[in-house]
């Protein structure tokens, strides 16, 4: 196999490592009637620059990327489309719509979305998730601490 080819596979496995829905210590999931929603919010200068040119995001201390993989409990959880909304508040109560992104890799389904980080602080996320074919939207919130430069 060719050196760039190898290169080549190990980057997309850390960017799809780095975008999907983090596993171990570090997973968030909520579970909702028979849905799986993992979480979690990241400031973007922790992406690879690949990745981060891949997906058209600012690498930066002081922007967030939130990442929702919305599944299907079952044996083995099947990924779902979902219609997300949400805002991000930080503690002076600053609040920001999130415009979130579907992405669709093989067999995954996540959504991202920017939001700014200004100096350190702890934000607040509210969304509001409907499954495809579902019929009422779940809450999820959270918080996450931010400590910037």
């Amino acid at each position: 196999m060719k050196l760039a080819y190898k290169i080549g596979l190990l980057a997309g496995a850390a960017i799809l490592m780095l975008l999907l829905p983090a596993r171990g210590r570090t997973e968030q999931m909520q579970r909702f009637d028979g849905h799986l929603v993992h979480y979690n919010a990241l400031s973007t200068d922790l992406l690879p620059a690949q990745a981060a040119a891949q997906y058209k995001l600012t690498r930066s201390s002081k922007q967030g990327l939130l990442n929702i993989a919305v599944q299907k409990a079952g044996e083995p959880p099947v990924p779902v489309a979902a219609e997300i909304r949400g805002t991000v508040a930080n503690l002076a109560g600053q609040r920001s719509d999130l415009a979130m992104r579907e992405i669709r890799e093989t067999d995954a389904i996540y959504y991202i979305a920017e939001f700014p980080v200004r100096g350190s602080d702890t934000l607040s996320f509210d969304l509001r998730i409907t499954p495809a074919g579902g019929a009422r939207p779940y809450t999820l919130k959270f918080s996450k601490n931010y400590v910037t430069e």
